[in-house]
C-alpha cells in the first residue's frame, strides 16, 4: 500500500515542506542524518524526507502503537507512505489494544503512544520520559438511552443520582463522566461505577447493564450509530485530554537524533492527515480491518474529522512554553505538564495516585523538552 498511497503524499507536500522552514546542517555523530541538497519546487514533488535529512547509515527503532486509536496513527500513515524508508529508518510498528499492556512490556518497545490513563500510570509506576504530545481527545463522549429519564432531562442533578455508569476505571472516560457530573454539582459517589474495558464496554451496555456509558473514540460512533444519546463529550466541555508518548532515558540519551526524527516525521504526518483525511480514513480502515479491530468506513472518516492533534509549530509551543508556578513542583509548568496534571490531578482527586506521586516525577522532570528542543533544530525553527 505504501506505494499506491504515496503519489497522493506527493500533491501536498510543497505544502508540507513550507511549513518546516528552513533546513538545518546535519549534526556531526557518524549516526546523524547525512547532508542533502535543498530540494527545489520540482523534486519537492517526489521528496519523502519531508524536510528532514536522511541518516548514513540504517537506523532502527520499535514504535507500541494502540490499535485502533487515532493518536497513534500518524506514525503508522508515515511508515505506510514510505517517509521513514526515505530517511533510512527501519521501524518495527507493534500493535496493543490496552495501555497497561503496553507499559509492562516496556522491553519490548523503544517508543510508545498512549492516552493520559496510560501517561500517568507511566509516569507514576516507570522510569519512562515522556516526550511528546500525540493528540487531544475530543471525542471521549457520555451516552445514555434514548428512552431513558436522563435522556429526556439531562441537566438535571436528580435523575443522574444512583444511575448506573459503565466505562473503564481509571482512563480519560472516568474523567470526562467525573466533569460533566461537576457541572450539576454532583460526584462519582452520587453514581454506581460498573468498570468495563472500552473494547467490551459497548458489548456490555447493550446487553442492559447501566444507564449511562462513558467511551471514546471508534466505541464512541458506534455507540452513537446504535442510538444511544450523546449527552457531552470532551470537545463540549473544553477539557480535552492529552495523549502523547514515552521513551526510555537510556534509549533517548544514546539515540536523541533518532527519536526527534520520529516525533517530528509524526508531527508532520498530523499536518497531512489535515490535508489528506480520505486518504487517512482509508489507511485507518484497512488496518483494523487487518486487526480486526471493528470499524466501518463511515466511522472511520469520522474519526479523522475529529482528529486534534498538534501540528509542529503546536508540538514545540507546549514543550517550550512556560505556564503558572506549582507549589509541588517549586517551578514553573511547562505548558505540556498543565495538560497532563489537568487528567493527573484528577486521578489524584480519586485517590488512585498521591500528591507525593505527583510532586516526585515532576521533581525528576520526568517530562523531557530535549526531543522538542532537536525537533525545532532539525526542521530549523
Amino acid at each position: 500500500m505504501k506505494k499506491i498511497i504515496a503519489l497522493t503524499l506527493c500533491l501536498c507536500m510543497i505544502f508540507a515542506l513550507a511549513a518546516c522552514g528552513e533546513k538545518t546542517a546535519a549534526p556531526a555523530d557518524t549516526t546523524a542524518p547525512a547532508e542533502s541538497e535543498p530540494a527545489d519546487a520540482s523534486a519537492a514533488e517526489s521528496d519523502l524526507t519531508w524536510g528532514l535529512k536522511p541518516f548514513e547509515e540504517t537506523q532502527k527503532i520499535r514504535l507500541a502503537l494502540f490499535t485502533g486509536s487515532i493518536q497513534s496513527y500518524p506514525a503508522y500513515f508515515a511508515d505506510e507512505l514510505g517517509v521513514f524508508e526515505a530517511l533510512n529508518i527501519e521501524p518495527e510498528i507493534l500493535w496493543f489494544t490496552g495501555g497497561p499492556a503496553m507499559l509492562e512490556a516496556g522491553s519490548d518497545w523503544d517508543m510508545c503512544a498512549l492516552g493520559i490513563g496510560g501517561i500517568a500510570i507511566g509516569l507514576s509506576t516507570y522510569d519512562y520520559s515522556f516526550i511528546e504530545a500525540t493528540d487531544y481527545e475530543d471525542n471521549m463522549a457520555v451516552f445514555v438511552r434514548p428512552d431513558s429519564d436522563i435522556a429526556k432531562d439531562p441537566t438535571n442533578p436528580e435523575v443522574w443520582k444512583g444511575a448506573e455508569c459503565v466505562y473503564p476505571a481509571g482512563t480519560s472516560a472516568q474523567m470526562v463522566l467525573a466533569a460533566y457530573l461537576n457541572t450539576m454539582d454532583l460526584t462519582l459517589a452520587d453514581v454506581v461505577s460498573t468498570n468495563a474495558d472500552v473494547s467490551n464496554a459497548l458489548t456490555v451496555f447493550s446487553g442492559g447493564t447501566g444507564d449511562v456509558l462513558a467511551v471514546w473514540n471508534a466505541i464512541a460512533f458506534a455507540a452513537e450509530d446504535a442510538g444511544y444519546v450523546r449527552v457531552t463529550d470532551c470537545g463540549q466541555l473544553g477539557n480535552s485530554p492529552i495523549c502523547g508518548s514515552f521513551t526510555h532515558p537510556d534509549f533517548l540519551k544514546d539515540n536523541l537524533d533518532l527519536v526527534a526524527t520520529v516525533v517530528a516525521v509524526s508531527r508532520l504526518a498530523n499536518e497531512w492527515v489535515y490535508e489528506n483525511p480520505e486518504t487517512a480514513a482509508e489507511m485507518f480502515y484497512n488496518h483494523c480491518e487487518e486487526e480486526g479491530f471493528l470499524v466501518t468506513e463511515d466511522v472511520a472518516s469520522r474519526i479523522v474529522e475529529w482528529f486534534a492533534g498538534p501540528t509542529v509549530d503546536e508540538y514545540l509551543d507546549v514543550f517550550t512554553t512556560e505556564g503558572a508556578f506549582d507549589e509541588g513542583a517549586g517551578r514553573n509548568l511547562l505548558k505540556v505538564e498543565e495538560q497532563i496534571l489537568n487528567g493527573y490531578d484528577f486521578f489524584v482527586s480519586e485517590g488512585k495516585y498521591t500528591v507525593e506521586q505527583r510532586n516526585q516525577w515532576l521533581a525528576d522532570n520526568r517530562v523531557d523538552a530535549s526531543v522538542a528542543a532537536r525537533v525545532a533544530e532539525l526542521l530549523g525553527k
